[in-house]
C-alpha cells in the first residue's frame, strides 16, 4: 500500500515540475528574445497611456508591439488609442498614411495572438470607415465576416455601421436593395434577441435606441421595397412555413416599410394567419383583421375582428376593435350593425368620437327610407346631426370633421314652411322610425 502511494505522489510531483518548466517556458517566450527589455517598455508605456500621454507612450508601445508581440493583450487594446492620437497629430498625409496601416495592421496581429477573430473584424471595419472611407467594400466585407462569427454578441458599433455600410454601398450601386432587405432583417434580429437577453436596465435602453436608428436608416434607404421583400422571403416561408420565427421576421418587414399596398399582397397574408394559427392572440387577430379589410375581403376581416374582440381582455383596445368593426360593416352597407358596434365601443369608452361619426354615416347613409311621407325622409337628418354633436362634445380631435358633417347635413333640413304643411312644429321631439329608432328634435333651415 505504501509503495502505491509514493508512487502515485512521484507522479503527481513530477506533474507538477513538468507543468512549471513549460510555463516558465512560455512565459520567456511571451516577452520574446529580450525578456528584461520588453518588461522596462511594457512599464514605459502603460505609465504613460495612464497619463493619456500618447505621444511618448507610442515608442515604448511599437517596440513591444515589435519584438514582444505577445506579452500581453494590453498591446491590442491600447494600441488603437495611441494610433488614433498618432493619425490626429500627423505632420503630412504621408505620416498619418503609415499610422493607419500600422492601426490596421494590430487587428491582425490580435487574432494571430490572442483569437476573437470575429469581434476583432468588426472592430477593423469600424477603423477602414473610419479613416479610409473609399474602401467601404473592404469593411462590408469584414462586417459580414465578424457577424457570421459573433451573431449575437455583435458589438453595437459594428451594427450600427454595417448597416450604414450597407445603404451606402447600395446607393452607389455596389450591392442590390435585396442585400439590404436581407442585412437588415440580421441586424434587426440580433438587436432584438440582444434586448431580450440584456437584463441592464440602461444597456438595454441603449440596445433600443441603436434598434430606432438602424430602423430609420432602414426605412428612409430607399431599398426598403415591398417587391424586394417578397421576392426574397416567398420561396423561404414556403420552404419553411411553420418557422414562427421567419413570419414574425418578415411581417416586421413588410410593416417598416410604411407602404399599405405592402400589406395587401398574398405573402402578407399567409404569414399573419400562419402567425395566427401559432399564437391564437388578440394581436395576431387584429393584424390579420386588418390585412383582409385592406384586400377588401370583409369577410374574412369580420371573422378575425371578432375574434380579436373575443380574445381581447384590455377594455379599451377592445373598443378600438369594436370601431373598426363599425367601420367595416360601413363599408358592407350593413348600417344597423355598423351602429350597433359603434354603440359597443361607446359602451366601453363614453368619449369615443370617431364612433358617434360612423352611427352618423349610418343613419346618413341607410336611414333615408325610414318614413312614408317628406318629412319624415329628410327626419333622419335632424338624428344625424345629434350623433355628430355628441361626436364633437365627446372628443375635441374628432370637432372639426363633425362641424364639416353638420354643415353638410344641416343643409338638408326642411324649411319652415314644408313643416307648416305637414303640421310639424320646430321644437318639438320627432320619432324615426324603422332599424333607426331614434327620438330627435324638429328643426328648419329658416
Amino acid at each position: 500500500m505504501k509503495t502505491v502511494f509514493s508512487k502515485r505522489a512521484l507522479l503527481v510531483s513530477t506533474l507538477v515540475l513538468m507543468s512549471s518548466l513549460v510555463l516558465k517556458a512560455q512565459n520567456a517566450a511571451d516577452y520574446g528574445s529580450d525578456p528584461e527589455t520588453c518588461k522596462v517598455k511594457l512599464s514605459t508605456y502603460t505609465e504613460f497611456f495612464k497619463q493619456e500621454n500618447y505621444k511618448d507612450a507610442y515608442p515604448a508601445w511599437k517596440w513591444c508591439y515589435t519584438n514582444c508581440p505577445a506579452s500581453t493583450k494590453n498591446l491590442y487594446i491600447h494600441g488603437p488609442t495611441i494610433l488614433d492620437y498618432m493619425i490626429e497629430k500627423a505632420a503630412d498625409k504621408v505620416e498619418k498614411e503609415k499610422y493607419i496601416d500600422s492601426l490596421l495592421m494590430i487587428y491582425d496581429q490580435r487574432i494571430q495572438y490572442y483569437g476573437e477573430e470575429g469581434r476583432v473584424k468588426g472592430r477593423k471595419a469600424n477603423d477602414i470607415l473610419k479613416y479610409r472611407p473609399d474602401s467601404a467594400m473592404q469593411a462590408y466585407k469584414l462586417y459580414v465576416e465578424s457577424i457570421g462569427m459573433v451573431g449575437n454578441k455583435s458589438e453595437s458599433s459594428v451594427l450600427g455601421y454595417f448597416t450604414n455600410v450597407t445603404i451606402l454601398l447600395f446607393k452607389n450601386g455596389s450591392l442590390p436593395k435585396e442585400t439590404v432587405v436581407e442585412n437588415y432583417a440580421t441586424v434587426s434580429g440580433i438587436i432584438e434577441a440582444q434586448i431580450a437577453e440584456t437584463e441592464d436596465s440602461a444597456k438595454r435602453e441603449k440596445i433600443r435606441e441603436l434598434g430606432v436608428k438602424v430602423e430609420e436608416m432602414f426605412v428612409n434607404s430607399g431599398a426598403a421595397d415591398c417587391d424586394a421583400i417578397v421576392s426574397i422571403f416567398t420561396p423561404k416561408f414556403e420552404a419553411n412555413p411553420n418557422d414562427i420565427e421567419l413570419q414574425k421576421k418578415i411581417a416586421k418587414l413588410m410593416e417598416k416599410t410604411r407602404n399599405q399596398d405592402c400589406l395587401t399582397t398574398d405573402l402578407y397574408a399567409k404569414v399573419s394567419e400562419a402567425l395566427y394559427n401559432e399564437e391564437k392572440t388578440p394581436e395576431a387577430a387584429h393584424k390579420i383583421a386588418k390585412v383582409y379589410f385592406l384586400k377588401n375581403n370583409y369577410e374574412k376581416a369580420e371573422f378575425y375582428y371578432l375574434e380579436a374582440a373575443k380574445l381581447q381582455s384590455d377594455e379599451s383596445l377592445k373598443a378600438d376593435l369594436y370601431y373598426e368593426l363599425a367601420s367595416l360593416y360601413l363599408n358592407l352597407k350593413q348600417y344597423s350593425k355598423a351602429r350597433d358596434y359603434a354603440r359597443r365601443a361607446l359602451g366601453v369608452n363614453a368619449n369615443y368620437g370617431k364612433a358617434y361619426l360612423v352611427i352618423a354615416k349610418a343613419y346618413a347613409a341607410g336611414g333615408g327610407g325610414c318614413g312614408e311621407n317628406e318629412i319624415d325622409k329628410v327626419a333622419i337628418y335632424w338624428v344625424v346631426v345629434d350623433q355628430l354633436i355628441k361626436a364633437k362634445n365627446a372628443d375635441a380631435t374628432v370637432a372639426d370633421d363633425a362641424n364639416d358633417l353638420i354643415r353638410k347635413y344641416t343643409s338638408y333640413f326642411p324649411t319652415r314652411e314644408k313643416l307648416f304643411w305637414y303640421n310639424v312644429t320646430e321644437g318639438q321631439s320627432y320619432t324615426v322610425g324603422c332599424w333607426v329608432s331614434e327620438t330627435t328634435t324638429v328643426r328648419c333651415i329658416d
